[in-house]
């Protein structure tokens, strides 16, 4: 009969966890995930959940399946500013074998019970991911009995988000110029497009490792959209991240959002797939 328990081996759920491949899941070693997963300290230091807990289930000395669960140390405000007085209660990985939905019902009954189903309670929501990929909570879309379980608990998507990745390689700068501000704590550039002096857009990208990076958001102003001043500023950042020895360039935009994704595509980047959180009212 299977058992639910805390007591388990961090390493197997380190194993287990990168065994569910997804495009996100970048070549962490240990001691990396460790810090993101287990001592839950996001990129600037911060601890992102005020209360976070592991239950596991094994079938002998074999994992099945794992959840992580609790409560966040702060929320958003009506305008989006971070606040101290909101906590959500969020199911942050739920992973489980295929075959073996037996354990994914004692994880996520687990986690319920602890969190409180007379709450609204989200899973994979996607700003308290871990820090060692992207903070990218979301689940990928390959993972369908993670879903089908979810929605058969009550949940709903909540967002959806499509995945993209760029491979770079040597590319030609145009007439735009980058201004990089400092490197911030947790390795993010806040980039300035500029054109003849004259500031035309900007970027945030966040360094995950010596070779990878990740594109939080970009912008042209309003007025030159459509003028092809996106593609020379993309062009000039590929070319300025590649200086810096960055191999791979992710990003994700809504899945509404056809206007990002025309651009990403027309600028080199692969459609890898769909990402989803969700919601249980």
């Amino acid at each position: 009969m299977l058992k639910i328990t805390d007591t388990y081996n961090l390493k197997d759920i380190y194993d287990f966890q990168l065994s569910f491949k997804t495009p996100y899941f970048f070549d962490v070693d240990f001691e990396d995930w460790k810090k993101s997963f287990a001592d839950d300290i996001d990129g600037e230091g911060r601890k992102l959940f005020k209360e976070l807990f592991v239950k596991a289930v094994y079938d002998e000395k074999v994992l099945l399946g794992f959840v992580q669960y609790g409560k966040t140390a702060f929320g958003f405000d009506d305008n989006g500013e971070i606040s101290s007085d909101i906590s959500y209660p969020v199911i942050r990985n739920l992973y489980f074998k295929e075959d073996r939905t037996d354990a994914g019902d004692l994880l996520i009954n687990e986690a319920m019970t602890s969190l409180g189903a007379d709450k609204q309670v989200y899973a994979f929501f996607h700003y308290f991911g871990m820090t060692c990929f992207a903070r990218h909570g979301k689940l990928f879309e390959n993972n369908a009995h993670i879903d089908a379980l979810l929605k058969e608990r009550g949940f709903e998507v909540e967002h959806e988000n499509v995945y993209y990745s760029s491979v770079l390689t040597e590319i030609k700068n145009s007439e735009v110029m980058l201004t990089a501000g400092s490197l911030t704590k947790g390795n993010h550039h806040y980039i300035d497009f500029k054109i003849d002096g004259n500031q035309v857009g900007g970027c945030e990208v966040h360094y995950l490792s010596d070779t990878t990076a990740y594109l939080r958001w970009i912008y042209v102003n309003g007025d030159i959209v459509g003028k092809g001043i996106g593609t020379k500023c993309m062009n000039a950042l590929k070319a300025f991240l590649y200086e810096k020895g960055i191999a791979r360039f992710d990003t994700d935009t809504a899945i509404n959002n056809t206007v990002a994704q025309h651009y990403y595509e027309k600028n080199g980047f692969t459609r890898e797939g769909i990402t989803r959180s969700y919601f249980k009212i």
